[in-house]
């Protein structure tokens, strides 16, 4: 029965290593044990090295971790750094679609529109008169200025794009009735023509 006791008492014991090195140095059960004695020293040996391995790793990182936001925002700024004359993507990108635009081309057919449309407001909020050289267009943007050129004829006149249209057909662009009477096709009320883009009087 002696023994037996003994025998819980170790198990219990070397449980409690894991558990708190205090309970060990405390318990009296294996005070008369050598070998169970020999166990505990190698065992609180192993835990202190443990201990002291883990408590360096810790002091290593705190270390770190002090100087870590330096360290990010360095490594951050080094990553997105951009030269002081190097343009952005955006800026790039505009600059592609301003080129795009200067050099725009197009062929196909001119209507016209007057009195009907006369005073009323166009895209750009100007009043439209029908006597201006203006012109409505459904993509180019709104205050750039087109020479548009009769393929019949040859005559070209050049417009402000103020206005959005034509929305019927096969139709490119829709001029004032102004402009439509210096290329000559008033008439006739449409003809074949050619556009491109030009610089506008303040450019």
């Amino acid at each position: 029965m002696h023994s037996s006791m003994k025998y819980i008492l170790a198990i219990t014991t070397t449980f409690a290593l894991t558990q708190s090195q205090a309970e060990l140095v405390q318990s009296s059960s294996l005070n008369n044990d050598n070998d169970n004695s020999r166990l505990a020293a190698r065992v609180l040996n192993k835990d202190a090295q443990s201990f002291n391995s883990h408590f360096s790793n810790l002091n290593s990182l705190s270390i770190t971790e002090s100087s870590g936001d330096k360290i990010r925002r360095e490594t951050i700024a080094a990553k997105i750094e951009i030269p002081a004359n190097e343009p952005s993507v955006i800026d790039k990108l505009n600059n592609v679609a301003s080129n795009t635009v200067r050099q725009f081309s197009q062929t196909g057919v001119a209507s016209w529109y007057g009195r009907q449309f006369h005073g009323r407001k166009t895209a750009n909020g100007e009043t439209f008169d029908m006597n201006a050289l203006t012109a409505a267009h459904r993509s180019l943007p709104l205050n750039c200025y087109i020479r548009v050129t009769n393929k019949n004829n040859g005559k070209s006149v050049v417009v402000k794009v103020n206005d959005r249209g034509p929305f019927h057909g096969n139709r490119v662009v829709d001029l004032s009735y102004g402009a439509a009477k210096q290329l000559g096709i008033t008439n006739a009320g449409t003809a074949k023509v050619s556009i491109e883009r030009v610089a506008g009087p303040n450019s």
